[in-house]
Order: C-alpha cells, then sequence, then structure tokens
C-alpha cells in the first residue's frame, strides 16, 4: 500500500468515538472539609464495591493529600456511591492509604438520584479526626452513561456543580466502547 493510498483511507471506525469533554487546565482535586465524628462509624475496609456486571467497570484511584501537597500514608479513606439503576442500593468501601498516599478501589459508575448530580462521597478518617467532600463526574460523561442499558432507570442527569468542585480525570478504556471501563483519578486535600 503506498502513501497516495493510506492518505484517502478513511479514519474513523463506523462506530461512535467516546468523546470527554474535561475541565481544561483545571486540576483534578477535591477538597475535603472537617465534619463532625458520627456515633461509633464503621467501615468495611475494601476494594471491590461491586461486580463488574452491575454497571460501568471504574477504576478509582484516589492519592490524598495534605494541606502541602505531601501524602498522607496509613489514612483511611472511605468511599459511597449509589449502584447503578433507579433504586440501586448506597456501594461502601474503605482502604488504608499506601506510602505514597494512594487508595484505590475497584467500582462501578454511579448512579443517580433526582436533583442530585452523579458523584462518589469520600470520608476520610485520620488520627481522630473525619474530613468529608464529593467528587462529581462531567455532565457531558454522565449523559452518555445516562444512554446505556443499566442507567436508563436514573433520573435526568444533572451538570456538576460549578468550581470549585472535585471533577477527577477519567479516561476510558476504550475509546470506541464505554462500557469497556473507566480508570478515574483524582486528588483529595485536606486542610489537617
Amino acid at each position: 500500500m503506498g502513501s497516495e493510498d493510506r492518505s484517502t483511507a478513511p479514519v474513523l471506525s463506523r462506530r461512535t468515538i467516546i468523546t470527554l469533554d474535561l475541565p481544561g487546565t483545571m486540576p483534578a482535586i477535591c477538597r475535603l472539609e472537617p465534619a463532625e465524628p458520627g456515633p461509633e462509624e464503621r467501615f468495611v475496609v475494601r476494594r471491590e464495591l461491586a461486580p463488574a456486571d452491575a454497571g460501568i467497570p471504574m477504576m478509582l484511584r484516589v492519592r490524598v493529600l495534605d494541606a502541602v501537597d505531601r501524602p498522607l500514608p496509613g489514612a483511611v479513606l472511605a468511599i459511597s456511591h449509589r449502584a447503578p439503576g433507579a433504586a440501586g442500593p448506597l456501594l461502601h468501601g474503605a482502604q488504608v492509604t499506601d506510602p505514597h498516599g494512594h487508595a484505590e478501589f475497584k467500582t462501578v459508575f454511579p448512579g443517580w438520584e433526582p436533583g442530585v448530580p452523579a458523584g462518589i462521597d469520600l470520608t476520610l478518617y485520620l488520627a481522630g479526626s473525619r474530613d468529608t467532600g464529593r467528587l462529581h463526574f462531567p455532565g457531558p460523561l454522565t449523559t452518555q452513561v445516562a444512554a446505556l442499558p443499566a442507567y436508563r432507570g436514573n433520573p435526568e442527569p444533572l451538570s456538576p456543580p460549578p468550581a470549585p468542585t472535585g471533577i477527577p480525570r477519567v479516561v476510558p478504556r476504550d475509546r470506541y466502547d464505554l462500557t469497556a471501563g473507566l480508570l478515574v483519578t483524582i486528588s483529595a486535600v485536606t486542610e489537617r
């Protein structure tokens, strides 16, 4: 095949390319705010929150940092979010951060409730304190997810709140097939 043939070959396939309208230069940061401890809070240390066939598989990687961007090893990071579907249950899990402040969760893209954008609640437990925050997903991504069978029972998706809000970096595993899964990364920063 000569160079002339390559230049006239079609570049796009027949499948739709997934488009993610991510914030340009905005860093992927979720600010955690101090919260009062609840009565006898308990959490289950587990990495896998939902089976992959429950929705779009998602690997969530959170790096926990202090106010001057130092990693916080040995902290407990708990997450919770709604499972896909109109009345999906809440999915919970927690991880102890590694020496570099990372915690990873294998879950699915969250479902959402009426009037609430798609997101994941974060709770950080460190040295007797409790900080909370919420990360949200980009509106265009949530709109594409809402068209998939596992998510059709959810209400009309909302765009995330205006900045400053925690919007993670989202990378599809296959740019042609959203159901192949997502890689999601964000830094969670506490003022402590």
